[in-house]
């Protein structure tokens, strides 16, 4: 693995922490998507369900269904739509 995806992959992550801890629901869930579509398996993006679920929710499971779902979407849709 190259340096320089490793360094994005991290900064990514950084900033979803900065966004869960400053930004609305709406601006993190569009960031996770774009961070999922941009790397390669974005394992994060779960975690981040866990965050916001922990964070926001009433402690049901809908956030993490919901990030596997963001997942899942992604993954199938990079396939498809990637040469």
């Amino acid at each position: 693995m190259k340096n320089y995806h490793i360094i994005w992959r991290i900064a990514a992550d950084l900033a979803i922490i900065l966004l869960l801890a400053l930004a609305p629901l709406w601006v993190v869930a569009i960031c996770a998507a774009a961070f999922a579509w941009a790397f390669a398996p974005y394992y994060e993006i779960i975690l981040c369900g866990l965050a916001l679920d922990s964070l926001y929710g009433s402690h049901s499971f809908y956030g993490v269904a919901l990030a596997f779902a963001v997942f899942a979407i992604i993954e199938l849709l990079k396939k498809k739509t990637r040469i």
